[in-house]
């Protein structure tokens, strides 16, 4: 990336910065979440400061908070890479960014949707589509140590010196962690999920 003309922003990855030179840092970062029943995006302002030698999240300003989209499938076995493209691409338009403005960012891939034939290719579109990317398909294992840290679980049972259990119901998928002095001690997942459940009840022809 290169700096803007006429007092435009310098980008993250602009060549002629060096990191050891600034004690601040601003960034533009976008998280997608592609999950078994939903998708949604959160874009955001984030300010880093040098600690010593690294650097912390000074602060953290959401600029939007995308819609919810019901997870497209095409069929029972690939998403809709086309529906989730013009979701995502409407809700830059509604952040009034472009992805060539986004310094980084994360995209995850949860339960049921990380299963399909052709998550892999849903995952490289949207990291080319949304700037520099750390891209995810979270296992079991990673979504319920996900869950379990940003519940507040992990830090509650630090905080009250008990064993916590958190139950976090996906779509597709139900995770259960305990945790106990602010670590997961112990994991279980179950396909049983919102989204499932839902179509169980579809088929006895009751919709819910």
């Amino acid at each position: 990336m290169t700096e803007e003309p006429a007092g435009g922003r310098i980008f993250f990855s602009n060549v002629r910065r060096s990191l050891e030179e600034e004690d601040e840092i601003r960034l533009v970062s976008v998280g997608v979440d592609i999950g078994s029943s939903t998708s949604h995006l959160v874009f955001s302002r984030l300010v880093l400061e040098r600690l010593d030698n690294r650097y912390i999240v000074s602060s953290r300003e959401i600029v939007h908070e995308s819609d919810v989209l019901l997870t497209p499938y095409a069929d029972d076995m690939t998403i809709d890479a086309v529906i989730l493209g013009k979701f995502i691409e409407r809700q830059y338009e509604i952040a009034l960014l472009d992805p060539a403005a986004i310094d980084t960012g994360a995209l995850i891939l949860t339960g049921v949707a990380v299963r399909r034939s052709n998550a892999r290719a849903i995952g490289e579109l949207f990291a080319a589509q949304a700037g520099k990317f750390v891209s995810v398909s979270a296992g079991d294992g990673l979504e319920t140590t996900l869950a379990a840290f940003g519940s507040g679980a992990a830090a509650r049972s630090i905080r009250e010196a008990n064993r916590v259990m958190n139950v976090d119901i996906g779509g597709g998928t139900s995770k259960i962690a305990v945790c106990e002095q602010g670590e997961v001690v112990d994991m279980t997942a179950v396909d049983v999920g919102a989204r499932v459940v839902a179509y169980i009840f579809k088929g006895f022809g009751i919709w819910i």
